[in-house]
This record gives C-alpha cells, structure tokens and sequence, in this order.
C-alpha cells in the first residue's frame, strides 16, 4: 500500500545538518513549534552525527538519517514536535500509522505520550514550547513509557479518517503533570527520542491490531481487528 508521508526516513536533505535545531534542512520536515527538534545525518559531524551524537549512540533504522525531539526537560512542560505535509488521507479509510523510536541514551527518563497529530488547513507552526492543546488522533499511550535505547521500537495504531487531513505533527501530546515516566538515568534531565520511519498506510482488507504482550500458556488474549 502507498505511505502517505514522503521522505518518510528522513534520507533526503538540502544540506548536512551541522547543528541543533535543524530539522527544516531534511527535505519536507519542518518544527511545528519554538521547541527545538533536530536532524541527525551520518554525513554530519558532531552534535547531529551519525551514530555518535550528542544525545547518545543509535545507527539509523534506514539509510542514514532520522530526526528527534523531547517530550519532556527539567521538569517542566517542554516539548519538541516534528511535522510535514502528507499525501491527502481519504475520508472513510482505514489506516494504519507507525513511527519507529528510540529513546536516547542520554535521556533521564522515558515517556508515554508520544503520538501523532493530523490537519488540514491549519497553520505549518504555531509559537511556544510546551505541550500542544489539542488531543492527536493517533496516540500511542498504551505503549507505556518507551525506554529502549539499544534497539529502536514500532508504535502502531489505527486510524479511520474523518478528513481529508494533509499535515502531520509527531511527539508528545501529555503535559508533564499527565506523564507517565520510567527513570533509566540517574543524571540528566530530559526525555529525548530519536524517530524514523514514518509509516501512514491503508489497511488490508483484514488487519489486526498487534500488541505486545507478555503471555503465559493458557492465557486468554483479545484482539481487536478491522
């Protein structure tokens, strides 16, 4: 099925990032607000490297790029979002929406809000650097904090558009209040995660819904499908 989000992993670019705050040289993608969110590229050096950078060490998913964003810094209400036009969603489909994460090495903590926020006709950004008021169509809460840092993780979940929507904005969508955090640092003070392949897609015919879950024999699991 087509991917509804072009340059998806972040491989196309203008030009090599060289340090924060550059996620508008990775073609298409933009800051949605004054957050800082970053491109990360293997042909830069230092801060924004690839896999040495200044928020840890992961190689990318595919190619050599991703970008990345807190949810989460010192305490207070901090965000760093990610956005793009997409390919118009048809109204009535069903469609599935993954993002592959990982949480930075050099995180204090993981969260539980990251999620996926979708619009049409509406501003390309917006001014502040706190938590977003809207609620995102897609949310990827039940996940739980996400505190992988060695491999990189696939949130998935199922959207039935009710619009035509064009744009998306990825991060966290819980104010620092509302979190849930699980601390594998003792040092640091933020919640970073590196993204990477964007995925918006109609569904099979028949889908199924994957959780990931810890079974024991004879348990009773349910899924829901579509």
């Amino acid at each position: 099925q087509q991917n509804h989000v072009p340059n998806c992993s972040f491989e196309d670019y203008t030009t090599c990032p060289t340090g924060a705050t550059q996620v508008t040289l990775c073609t298409g993608w933009r800051m949605y607000t004054t957050g800082s969110s970053d491109y990360f590229n293997a042909c830069a050096t230092g801060m924004v490297d690839i896999p040495v950078n200044a928020f840890g060490y992961q190689q990318a998913a595919h190619g050599q790029a991703y970008a990345g964003g807190a949810t989460s810094n010192a305490g207070i209400d901090y965000k760093e979002y990610v956005a793009r036009d997409i390919t118009p969603l048809v109204p009535g489909t069903i469609y599935e929406v993954s993002i592959l994460v990982s949480l930075a090495n050099n995180s204090r903590f993981g969260t539980n809000d990251l999620g996926v926020f979708f619009y049409d006709n509406g501003p390309t950004s917006i001014s502040g650097f706190g938590t977003i008021a809207i609620t995102p169509q897609v949310s990827y809460t039940s996940y739980g904090p996400i505190t992988d840092t060695q491999d990189w993780v696939r949130l998935s979940k199922i959207l039935v558009a009710d619009s035509a929507y064009d744009n998306i904005v990825i991060g966290g969508f819980l104010h620092h209040n509302n979190q849930t955090r699980d601390t594998i640092n003792n040092s640091g003070s933020y919640a970073y995660y590196y993204i990477d392949s964007v995925v918006i897609k109609q569904t099979d015919s028949l889908f199924v819904d994957p959780k990931e879950t810890l079974l024991c024999a004879g348990d009773t699991i349910n899924i829901p499908f579509y």
